[in-house]
């Protein structure tokens, strides 16, 4: 027997000790990279507007957001007729990146508030049992009115944890909850002349709704196209009101689905999501947005208003969305 064998047998327990914490120390990078990469590439890339850009923008007088929760990419690979004419000569990325975790509430959340989830910390449960009272990171409604102090704004959304624990109780800001994807239009029609808001937030539950029922299936799909239905219709009321030449339009969702239904999970199905902008001034990009966070959605719309982000913000406008600022 060789001498490094009668090392081996002699010291049998050492070997197996230091092999052991071999394979756990590779394991351990190996983890620890995979979570460091996951969390980089939640880091915004674009433009944080200057006072200097914002004095050279284009601005609007109202925005418009519709929020279709669960649907992620899956935009792209629906019949939305309503969709593309809004947002098809706009600026689009169909592979945003959520939160890390991918569901609502830390989405939601940082799309309203401009930072990520490991800053605001707001979870599906939290935002159900806790007002959000968080003064470091306020809403895009809570920072125009630090500039417009008259200023109403309004919130639909059939998921009720949006009005309770994501957004401010604000004197301004006029929250509603439905249940119910078909209330959002009746409530919409019910308040929006009345309040004349600045800010509008519409968030549809349905497809999310279809996602954890029977995954991507026909009815998944079938939700995606009643959201667009509905989209376009809202769409078409403003412009029967002439409210459309100077708002700007979102449309945004907070995660994708699994094959089979769920998300909260590392797949792409489920962390690919959409952004895409648009609007009447001729000043959005036509085609391939850059890079873009779930949080970059606060920092374009504060943009478009022609408000200053606060500093503490982890969002930023992403490249080729504006044209004023390429």
């Amino acid at each position: 027997m060789s001498r490094f064998a009668l090392f081996i047998k002699k010291h049998k327990v050492l070997t197996i000790s230091c092999s052991i914490l071999l394979v756990a120390s590779v394991l351990g990078m190996s983890v620890g990279g995979w979570f460091l990469s996951r969390h980089a590439l939640r880091n915004s890339k674009g433009i944080v507007p200057s006072n200097e850009d914002l004095m050279n923008a284009i601005t609007y007088e109202r925005v418009v957001i519709f929020g279709v929760d669960g649907a992620g990419r899956f935009f792209e690979e629906t019949d939305t007729p309503n969709f593309d004419s809004i947002f098809g000569s706009g600026a689009i990325n169909y592979r945003a990146y959520t939160q890390f975790e991918s569901d609502s509430a830390p989405n939601w959340t940082s799309m309203l508030h401009g930072v990520r989830y490991r800053k605001h910390h707001v979870h599906n449960s939290d935002s159900g049992e806790r007002k959000f009272t968080n003064a470091e990171y306020p809403s895009i409604f809570k920072i125009y009115n630090e500039y417009h102090i008259e200023a109403k704004h309004l919130s639909i959304a059939n998921w009720g944890n949006i009005a309770y624990g994501i957004i401010e109780d604000l004197d301004y800001v006029t929250k509603i909850s439905t249940g119910n994807d078909e209330l959002i239009m009746d409530r919409f029609y019910e308040n929006y002349l009345t309040l004349d808001p600045v800010i509008t937030f519409l968030c549809f539950d349905d497809v999310d709704a279809a996602g954890h029922s029977t995954g991507r299936s026909e009815k998944y799909f079938n939700e995606i196209k009643e959201a667009d239905r509905k989209i376009g219709e809202i769409y078409n009321y403003l412009k029967g009101i002439n409210k459309v030449d100077k708002t700007l339009f979102l449309c945004v969702s907070d995660h994708g689905h699994k094959k089979k239904g769920g998300h909260g999970i590392e797949l792409p199905d489920v962390y690919q999501t959409m952004i895409a902008v648009n609007g009447n001034l001729n000043n959005i990009q036509n085609g391939q947005m850059g890079k873009a966070v779930t949080q970059d959605v606060a920092s374009i719309i504060l943009y478009g208003l022609g408000i200053k982000q606060p500093e503490n913000f982890d969002g930023k406008v992403p490249y080729k969305t504006f044209t004023t600022l390429e």
